[in-house]
C-alpha cells in the first residue's frame, strides 16, 4: 500500500525496474516495478518469508539484483533499520546513534538519544531489547534521511514509543 504525494510528477527518488533477485533454486521475486517519490508513504505486507526485508535491502542497496535496474537519486541519504540491530556490547549507545554520523553531526545523536530517552553512556550489551530497538530507531532518525526503510520498527516497543514513532513519523 502506498500514498503518493507526488502531485508535481517530479522523478522518483528510487525506483525498480524489471527487479530479479533469486536465492537457491528459484526467483525470491521477479519483474517488480516500484518508484517512491519524495513525500511517499508506503507499506511493504506479505507473509513470512516472502521476501519483504531482502526487498528493502535491495531498495537500500545492500542487495544487487541478478537482473532489472535499481535507480536512486545522486546524494539521496537512505537510512535502513533492519528487523535485527548488531552491534558490539562494549559500544556507548551515542557511540552507536553517531557511527553513521561522524564527528560533525554527533550533536544530532544526542538530541535523538534525548527524545527516545537513552544514556549515551550505556553500553549496548546492557540494554534490553525494547531499549536496543529505540537505539537502532535513534541512529537511522539522527542523520535526517531523505528516505527512511523500516523493516517491522515497533518489534520490542512499548506503547508510549509505538506512540511517539507514529507521531514523529
Amino acid at each position: 500500500m502506498s500514498r503518493n504525494r507526488n502531485l508535481t510528477k517530479k522523478p522518483p527518488l528510487v525506483s525498480l525496474n524489471g527487479a530479479v533477485l533469486s536465492f537457491g533454486d528459484g526467483p525470491l521475486f521477479g519483474s517488480i516495478n516500484l518508484a517512491l517519490y519524495a513525500g511517499d508513504l508506503a507499506c511493504l505486507v506479505g507473509r513470512n518469508a516472502a521476501g519483504k526485508s531482502t526487498l528493502l535491502r535491495v531498495i537500500a542497496g545492500e542487495i544487487a539484483l541478478d537482473a532489472g535496474e535499481h535507480y536512486v537519486e545522486p546524494d539521496l541519504r537512505i537510512a535502513y533499520l533492519p528487523q535485527e540491530t548488531i552491534a558490539a556490547s562494549d559500544m556507548t549507545v551515542a557511540d552507536f546513534v553517531a557511527q553513521p554520523l561522524g564527528k560533525a553531526d554527533r550533536h544530532l545523536g544526542s538530541a535523538v538519544l534525548d527524545r527516545m530517552q537513552l544514556d549515551g553512556k550505556r553500553r549496548m550489551g546492557s540494554l534490553s531489547g525494547g531499549e536496543v530497538r529505540r537505539a537502532a530507531l535513534a541512529r537511522v532518525l539522527a542523520g535526517d534521511p531523505d528516505l527512511l526503510l523500516l523493516d517491522e520498527p515497533t518489534n520490542h516497543l512499548d506503547l508510549p514509543t509505538i506512540l511517539w514513532l507514529e507521531q514523529t513519523l
